[in-house]
Protein backbone atom coordinates (compact mmCIF):
# COMPACT_ATOMS: atom_id res chain seq x y z
CA UNK A 1 0.00 0.00 0.00
CA UNK A 2 1.29 3.40 -0.87
CA UNK A 3 1.05 6.50 1.31
CA UNK A 4 -1.88 7.97 -0.62
CA UNK A 5 -4.03 4.88 -0.01
CA UNK A 6 -3.23 4.94 3.70
CA UNK A 7 -4.16 8.64 3.94
CA UNK A 8 -7.46 8.00 2.12
CA UNK A 9 -8.22 5.07 4.43
CA UNK A 10 -7.49 7.08 7.58
CA UNK A 11 -9.59 9.99 6.27
CA UNK A 12 -12.53 7.70 5.56
CA UNK A 13 -12.19 6.13 9.00
CA UNK A 14 -12.25 9.56 10.68
CA UNK A 15 -15.32 10.60 8.65
CA UNK A 16 -17.07 7.35 9.61
CA UNK A 17 -16.36 7.95 13.31
CA UNK A 18 -17.70 11.52 13.05
CA UNK A 19 -20.81 10.20 11.29
CA UNK A 20 -21.44 7.66 14.07
CA UNK A 21 -21.02 10.41 16.68
CA UNK A 22 -23.46 12.73 14.89
CA UNK A 23 -26.07 10.06 14.20
CA UNK A 24 -26.89 8.09 17.36
CA UNK A 25 -28.28 5.02 15.58
CA UNK A 26 -28.45 2.98 18.80
CA UNK A 27 -30.56 5.65 20.50
CA UNK A 28 -32.85 5.88 17.47
CA UNK A 29 -33.31 2.10 17.48
CA UNK A 30 -34.07 2.12 21.23
CA UNK A 31 -36.73 4.77 20.67
CA UNK A 32 -38.19 2.83 17.76
CA UNK A 33 -38.47 -0.37 19.78
CA UNK A 34 -40.02 1.54 22.70
CA UNK A 35 -42.74 3.06 20.51
CA UNK A 36 -41.37 6.62 20.54
CA UNK A 37 -41.24 8.23 17.12
CA UNK A 38 -38.03 10.23 16.72
CA UNK A 39 -36.31 10.49 13.35
CA UNK A 40 -32.58 10.39 12.78
CA UNK A 41 -32.72 13.94 11.44
CA UNK A 42 -34.32 15.14 14.68
CA UNK A 43 -31.54 13.46 16.68
CA UNK A 44 -28.88 15.18 14.55
CA UNK A 45 -30.61 18.53 14.94
CA UNK A 46 -30.75 18.04 18.72
CA UNK A 47 -26.96 17.73 18.76
CA UNK A 48 -26.59 20.90 16.67
CA UNK A 49 -28.91 22.78 19.07
CA UNK A 50 -26.71 21.62 22.00
CA UNK A 51 -29.46 19.38 23.40
CA UNK A 52 -28.42 15.97 24.71
CA UNK A 53 -30.56 13.55 22.67
CA UNK A 54 -30.13 10.80 25.29
CA UNK A 55 -31.88 12.93 27.91
CA UNK A 56 -34.79 13.83 25.63
CA UNK A 57 -35.33 10.36 24.17
CA UNK A 58 -35.08 8.63 27.54
CA UNK A 59 -37.61 11.10 28.99
CA UNK A 60 -39.93 10.44 26.04
CA UNK A 61 -39.58 6.67 26.54
CA UNK A 62 -40.35 6.93 30.25
CA UNK A 63 -43.32 9.19 29.53
CA UNK A 64 -44.66 6.83 26.86
CA UNK A 65 -44.38 3.86 29.22
CA UNK A 66 -46.19 5.86 31.93
CA UNK A 67 -48.93 6.89 29.50
CA UNK A 68 -48.02 10.59 29.48
CA UNK A 69 -48.33 12.52 26.22
CA UNK A 70 -44.96 14.30 25.94
CA UNK A 71 -43.95 16.61 23.12
CA UNK A 72 -40.33 16.51 21.92
CA UNK A 73 -40.22 20.25 21.18
CA UNK A 74 -41.43 21.12 24.68
CA UNK A 75 -38.91 18.78 26.27
CA UNK A 76 -36.10 20.36 24.26
CA UNK A 77 -37.24 23.86 25.26
CA UNK A 78 -37.35 22.81 28.89
CA UNK A 79 -33.86 21.28 28.60
CA UNK A 80 -32.48 24.51 27.11
CA UNK A 81 -33.94 26.60 29.95
CA UNK A 82 -31.32 25.28 32.36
Amino acid sequence: MDAFTVIIFIGCLILFIIFLWMVPIGLWFTALISGVHVSLVQLILMRWRKVDPHVIVNAMIMGAKAGLPLNRDELEAHYLCF
